[in-house]
């Protein structure tokens, strides 16, 4: 039983309320009801106990029977208390689909847990390490505090002394390590009388800082989070004095709760879970005024108010667009009007070539976007949706839950900070692939009008495609780290990987790049195999982008695959399917390139392989 009973009150019933009723009656098969309640919780104290009541056995057991629900191994240690940490980061990430599973350390034991070996976070194998420091880590190691001499001595070695950590905790641990820079509080900068000596300080700290924020770039595997920008997120930074004296808190519950959120912004991305369009409203939204009552000279939008609003979400939304985020239009509207006024209008930042598609009708929203992500091939669940109507953002959740929906005020003066603020499509590392996003999937819509009115077979061979099959590399292990992180339609065995377990040796790891004469594709499938000592290869994983369904990829990339095999004498080569809830697609794939079943598994005998497919021009790259 999954429904959850009134409750006799004199007034609404808090979120929280409504979690422990539902924790009571089980959250059943459907996570749609929890993710719904956990979206409504924002007080960082309720968060901390959703999360403190969704680590309960019970709960836990069920969570872990829900098909679909991804796990994330946390490891959290510190310089402080932070027994909320985890609890904020299980609410935030069960929001995104995401079961955390964690290991905390004890108060104050980062150090010794990696100078020992780490007893705890070796055999835990966290795919991300959360190391959080305060003030005290850095202070500690002066004996007088108002000594600015030994005080930017000590700033000068803490940076060195984390990055030489770093390395210890990922070679004992593996995995991403996330830090954050370490705030200095006026308490202690109280400690020096003079402005000459303060100024020293805050020089000395801000420049160990930069040299923590560098690790992010000079040091693989780690991100490492700006604590000066979490405290504007979150309005405060450090815990109240109380708290800090009687519990060992640094930092106050607004403030882990901002870090929480940036924190599930991370562990989404590595597990590929960054959003990938984002769907925008016209009037009122991208510019001001209804463009069908006032007309397109009448809008508002420029640098000017009050245009500035507009104009300001427009360049946000362009920057994502050249990082890669597909963006479209989704508007009740003429399609004339729309299409208009995004083209006549001398302040209109936005163009038609940072637009994959337009969709400017009568017809309900959600109905509008599930159009989109068929015609993008991508699911609803990438998509994030912008609306300045309360109407229109509550349909879309009530129809497409799964869409993340920005929420935002009456008046438009902080639509950018909002979209900002949401780090939906947040990334590890931005690729060339990512970069050329927008311009993939124009080519995209390209291909598909000129498709029409001939064969599919005559279609492919006019598309003159060349297909590239190159091993793991510096230039490209980013970007495979992507694939199988992102690909759920086409995904084998759902084998995901950090980029660590890519690098460290014990595979074989394939990128296929894919061009024709609409354009360079990119990256568009990965495979990785095990050679084994008798003589046999495993085919670990394979997957395939939306962007090349239906053209002979999988053909030319598996006949490349197993030519190579044989090649290098190996006498075999097998391979699993491992159904899930999106990869029915791909069921029939082994059988289709010449497998025959063997076991719970597939094998094929490498006497017969099947060709490159014509219309292909396929080469592999030693």
């Amino acid at each position: 039983m999954n429904d959850i009973q009134p409750i006799a009150t004199d007034g609404p019933v808090r979120p929280l309320s409504r979690l422990r009723q539902l924790g009571r009656a089980g959250i059943g098969p459907d996570l749609a009801p929890l993710r719904a309640l956990l979206t409504q919780i924002s007080d960082p104290l309720d968060l901390d106990a959703a999360g403190s009541l969704l680590a309960g056995e019970k709960l836990q057991h069920q969570l872990a029977a829900i098909t679909g629900l991804r796990e994330q191994r946390i490891a959290v240690l510190g310089s402080s208390t932070l027994n909320m940490v985890p609890n904020l980061l299980q609410a935030m990430l069960l929001r995104e689909g995401i079961l955390g599973r964690f290991l905390t350390s004890d108060f104050d034991q980062w150090r010794i847990e990696i100078m020992t070996g780490a007893p705890a976070l070796a055999p835990f194998q966290p795919r991300l390490t959360l190391c959080l420091l305060d003030e005290e880590a850095v202070f500690s190691g002066v004996t007088v505090p108002h000594d600015v001499d030994a005080l930017e001595a000590r700033c000068a070695g803490f940076a060195a002394e984390v990055a030489d950590w770093v390395r210890r905790c990922r070679a004992l641990a593996g995995g991403r390590v996330v830090l954050a820079t370490v705030p200095l509080s006026r308490r202690r900068a109280g400690h020096l009388l003079d402005y000459a000596g303060r100024a020293r300080l805050s020089a000395a700290w801000a420049r160990m800082n930069a040299a923590l924020l560098d690790l992010a770039e000079s040091a693989e595997g780690v991100s490492v989070l700006d604590a000066a920008i979490l405290t504007e997120s979150a309005g405060t930074c450090h815990a109240a004095d109380r708290m800090r004296q009687a519990a060992g808190m640094a930092f106050a519950p607004e403030f882990l709760a901002a870090y929480a959120e940036e924190v599930t912004r991370i562990a989404r991305a590595d597990l590929g879970m960054a959003r990938k369009a984002l769907a925008l409203d016209l009037d009122n939204t991208l510019w001001g005024g209804v463009v069908g009552d006032v007309g397109v000279g009448a809008l508002a939008l420029g640098r000017m108010w009050p245009g500035t609003p507009h104009h300001e979400l427009q360049t946000l939304a362009k920057s994502y667009a050249a990082q890669g985020v597909i963006l479209t239009v989704c508007s009740k509207n003429d399609d004339g009007v729309a299409r208009g006024a995004l083209t006549e209008h001398p302040e209109m930042v936005l163009g038609a070539r940072d637009l994959s598609l337009i969709t400017a009708n009568w017809e309900p929203k959600a109905q509008n976007l599930k159009a989109q992500a068929k015609s993008l091939n991508i699911g609803t669940d990438a998509f994030v949706f912008m609306d300045d109507h309360p109407v229109e953002r509550g349909a879309m959740r009530e129809f497409l839950p799964e869409v993340q929906t920005i929420e935002l005020a009456d008046e438009p003066s902080g639509y950018a900070s909002a979209l900002a603020a949401s780090g939906a499509f947040n990334l590890l590392r931005l690729t060339d692939e990512d970069r050329q996003r927008t311009a993939l999937y124009r080519a995209q819509t390209d291909r598909a009008e000129a498709a029409v009115g001939i064969s599919l077979e005559e279609y492919l061979r006019k598309l003159d495609s060349h297909l590239v099959l190159e091993p793991l590399g510096e230039l490209n292990v980013t970007r495979i780290t992507q694939l199988f992180g992102k690909t759920n339609q086409f995904n084998l065995t759902q084998k995901r990987y950090a980029e660590s377990e890519l690098r460290d040796g014990s595979r074989r790891s394939w990128g296929a790049r894919l061009t024709d004469r609409f354009g360079d594709s990119g990256l568009i499938a990965a495979v990785t195999m095990i050679d084994h000592a008798d003589g046999t290869s495993e085919i670990e994983n394979v997957v395939l982008s939306c962007r090349a369904f239906s053209r002979g990829v999988e053909e030319a990339v598996m006949s490349l695959i197993l030519n190579g095999a044989r090649r290098r004498g190996r006498v075999a080569v097998t391979g699993r399917y491992v159904a899930s809830a999106k990869n029915g697609r791909c069921a029939t794939f082994y059988d289709e390139m010449g497998f025959r079943p063997a076991g719970e598994g597939w094998c094929h005998d490498l006497h017969e392989i099947l060709p490159v497919p014509d219309q292909i021009t396929a080469t592999e790259e030693e």
